[in-house]
């Protein structure tokens, strides 16, 4: 989340099935290094990680369960699939209503489910979506969401000013890649945009900067 990618993927380079299994589940790779290797363009290294934790597919445990079906609903945008990775996501996202938004998984689910919903159209059910975080207890929200919630309202109701908002809260976490992101949405600040996608080596924003009409 801060941005020292090199440093987390180096913390384990080449899990085992037999790491991931035994000892309690090493949930942070498909919430860290998997998500790394999503936003670099490493389709090959996300998939082969992710496979390591097909097991959990059946699940009985939610944390175990949100974390698959989060990870999987990535792996399933990043491919296009935005029908399945919308219903991944939200079936993730069920799980917050037990465990709450400071989970990795949930975070990760909510960007995917309302990305996903407004890709394919289904602008209701985006509100929906971040409705739902908005109106969460105190107690089970996040700063980082309460980011999301701003940038995705900026871009569904066209106010510039939510995207400000995002961005101030996620310098003051310093949170870069987000930070990146939501620059590029706001189409303002492209050059640090560039500078934070370049740093992290995350080939496909690139790209999607380059192929922006701001940037042009």
């Amino acid at each position: 989340m801060l941005g020292r990618w090199d440093e987390a993927l180096t913390s384990l380079e080449h899990p085992t099935l037999e790491q991931t299994q035994s000892g309690g589940v090493l949930l942070s790779l498909l919430s860290g290094p998997f998500q790394i290797h999503l936003q670099r363009g490493n389709l090959d290294a996300a998939e082969e990680l992710f496979q390591l934790f097909a097991y959990l597919e059946q699940s009985a445990d939610r944390q175990d369960r949100s974390s698959y079906l989060a990870a999987r609903a990535s792996l399933a945008a990043v491919k296009g699939n935005l029908e399945q990775a919308l219903a991944d996501a939200e079936d993730a996202i069920e799980s917050a209503r037990y465990l709450g938004y400071g989970q990795q998984a949930e975070k990760q689910a909510l960007l995917v489910a309302v990305e996903a919903a407004l890709a394919l159209g289904i602008e209701e059910r985006a509100r929906r979506l971040v409705s739902s975080y908005e109106d969460a207890p105190p107690a089970t929200r996040s700063p980082f969401l309460a980011a999301q919630a701003h940038r995705f309202r900026a871009r569904l109701d066209g106010d510039p000013a939510g995207y400000d908002a995002a961005a101030a809260i996620l310098r003051e976490r310093k949170l870069p890649f987000f930070l990146g992101m939501t620059l590029l949405e706001q189409g303002e600040h492209l050059d640090e945009a560039r500078a934070i996608f370049e740093e992290l080596r995350a080939t496909p924003w690139l790209e999607r900067l380059e192929a922006a009409p701001s940037a042009a």
